[in-house]
Formats: C-alpha cells, sequence, structure tokens
C-alpha cells in the first residue's frame, strides 16, 4: 500500500515538473524575438493604451465644394479653352448650384500653442476648379460647365478659430498638409510624436495599424504588408479592409514589441471598378414589386466599387519628401519645420 502510494505521489510530482516546464516553454514562446525588425506576429502585450492615444491625434475631415453648373443647348459651338464670364451668361439656358463632399482623416503633426498642422491625402482636399460633360457620350457640345466657386474645408473636434487652410499638396504622391490658427483656448490638441519609420524594413507579413474614419467613424484595423519590396518606391500595399473615411489616417508599424511603435505611411487608397447598372427614374416609388413587370423609364447611373482587401499605402518617406520640398511655404505660414516629427 505504501509503494503504491509512493508511485501516486512521483506521478503527481512528475506532471507538475511537466506542467512548470510547459508553461515555462509557453512563456518563453511568447517573448517576441529582438531583431530589430518589424514584428510579423501579434503583440504579446496590449496595444490599447497606443492605441488610445493615437485616436487623440486623428480628426475626421469633411470638405464641401460648391459649383455654378451652367447648362448649354445642343447645338452651341462654345470653345472649352475660351470660355468668358459673359459667355457663360448670355449662351447658357439655365444654371444652377451643385456640390461635392469628400470625407477624410487628417492626423495633427503640429501644434504650437497658437497654430494647428494637420497630414492628410491630397484627393480628400484636391476638388477642380472646373468641371466639363458634353452631349455624345463625351464627344460632342458642352452640355453642363461647373466653375467651382466655393470650399469649406471642416476638421472636427478641434478648438474654434479660423478656417482650415490648404497649405501645400502633392496630387502625385496623394498628400497635403493643412493648418489652422486657433482662438484663445483650454483645450490642447494631441501630435502623433511617435518615431519616423523605415518602408525599406517592411516584410512579408509586417503587421501594421490602421486609424481613420471610415465611413465617418473612428475605427481601427490590422493588415498584413505585402509585397513590399514593389517597384514603386512611395506606396506599398496591405490587405486592410478600407472603405471611404480612412484616406490620410496613419500607418503604424512595431519594432521589437510594444511600445515601439513606428509611422511607416498614410493610407490612400483602395482598389475600385466601375459598375454600371441600371435604375428606375428618380420620381418612381421607393418600393416596387419584383414579380410585376416594370413599365416606366430606366436610366443607365454608374458608381465605384471597392475591391476590399487591396490597399495602397503612401510611404512616411514620400511624406517626408513632401514636407521637405515646401520647408519655405510651410515657414511664410507660421510652421516651424524642425518640431515636425520632433
Amino acid at each position: 500500500m505504501k509503494q503504491a502510494v509512493n508511485k501516486i505521489i512521483f506521478v503527481l510530482f512528475g506532471l507538475l515538473l511537466f506542467g512548470c516546464a510547459t508553461q515555462q516553454q509557453i512563456v518563453q514562446q511568447q517573448i517576441p524575438e529582438i531583431d530589430n525588425k518589424y514584428d510579423s506576429e501579434f503583440p504579446v502585450k496590449s496595444i490599447a493604451k497606443q492605441l488610445d492615444f493615437v485616436s487623440g491625434t486623428i480628426k475626421k475631415l469633411d470638405c464641401l465644394a460648391f459649383y455654378m453648373s451652367y447648362v448649354f443647348p445642343p447645338d452651341n459651338t462654345i470653345d472649352a479653352n475660351n470660355i468668358t464670364k459673359e459667355t457663360l451668361l448670355r449662351q447658357s439656358i439655365a444654371n444652377t448650384v451643385t456640390n461635392e463632399s469628400v470625407t477624410g482623416t487628417a492626423t495633427v503633426i503640429y501644434y504650437d500653442g497658437k497654430k494647428v498642422g494637420l497630414l492628410t491625402c491630397a484627393h480628400v482636399v484636391d476638388f477642380p476648379d472646373t468641371i466639363i460633360t458634353r452631349y455624345d457620350h463625351g464627344n460632342g457640345a458642352i452640355e453642363v460647365l461647373s466653375v467651382k466657386v466655393k470650399q469649406q474645408n471642416y476638421v472636427k473636434d478641434l478648438p474654434e478659430g479660423e478656417a482650415v487652410e490648404i497649405i501645400a499638396t502633392n496630387p502625385k504622391d496623394d498628400i497635403a498638409f493643412l493648418i489652422k490658427n486657433l482662438d484663445e483656448h483650454i483645450q490642447f490638441p494631441e501630435v502623433l510624436d511617435y518615431p519616423i519609420g523605415n518602408t525599406k524594413d517592411l516584410e512579408w507579413g509586417s503587421v501594421v495599424y490602421v486609424m481613420g474614419f471610415p465611413l465617418g467613424n473612428k475605427m481601427v484595423t490590422r493588415a498584413i504588408v505585402s509585397n513590399p519590396g514593389r517597384s514603386n518606391k512611395n506606396r506599398f500595399l496591405t490587405d486592410a479592409l478600407y472603405n471611404r473615411g480612412i484616406s490620410g489616417a496613419p500607418v503604424l508599424a512595431i519594432r521589437d514589441g510594444v511600445p515601439n511603435i513606428e509611422w511607416v505611411g498614410i493610407a490612400s487608397s483602395a482598389s475600385a471598378q466601375n459598375v454600371h447598372y441600371v435604375k428606375p427614374g428618380k420620381e418612381e416609388p421607393e418600393f416596387i414589386n419584383p414579380d410585376e413587370v416594370y413599365n416606366g423609364d430606366l436610366y443607365v447611373d454608374h458608381k465605384k466599387m471597392i475591391n476590399y482587401g487591396v490597399t495602397f499605402n503612401v510611404t512616411i518617406e514620400a511624406v517626408m519628401d513632401f514636407l521637405n520640398e515646401n520647408k519655405e511655404m510651410l515657414e511664410e505660414n507660421g510652421i516651424d519645420p524642425k518640431q515636425l516629427f520632433k
């Protein structure tokens, strides 16, 4: 009986040692390897505190452009390269005011107590001065000519002050810099001051975080980098599920575990395609019975459909080049370039 008890104790002791060894092995496996590379595994430590800080530095950016649109008869002979104000007023048969709106994400990268500097994508704030549509499927005379008369840029959750001003843009690389002069205030905007990263160190499978305002909602998403060595040095590809409104959001990577977070780029665009479809007229009832034959007017329309999971990001190197190229412009508007990404 005593031998049986000893055997049981020995077995339990062995299991205890095995459990401790296994637990120790798991703990060792969880410790990230210190290799000075961006992590491709999900972080062991919580990143919630860091993301909460980032959430205070990003702002919803709403841009609204107003156009005066002039409508011309089908038989007009107006030359698009030689249009005057008198031509618009005399030859147009109707005119109306229309507007275009875009929502994006702006990140606070500068604050000196009176002025805020924000980084976003150029396509969010860059509206064309003139829009022309033509008869005969775009090959005929001018049908409608729209001229931009006003643009409003509004950044939510900033102290009151002057209007948001566009200081510099680079449509090719899709980067823009905005400023806003603030009134006297007690609310101090937070600045995203994480270190500048190096996109050359991104590898297949590197994990990045993106925080912005898809569809107007403040959200964070996690993505994996693909094809980091692609030919376009100012772009890199991820599988992030972008949606409208996230353009301009900061893209962050972790180097050797939390809290070593670096800024590697900004979200730019998702792959999309134009889809044409047939729809009823605007005056038709909201509900149409699909089991009945429809005899009303039909119209062709189109919209962009996002190919989710194929997304493009502007590299942080392209952002730094943009800021250096516009150094004089920034200084003329009261921005100290030395304080950017300090």
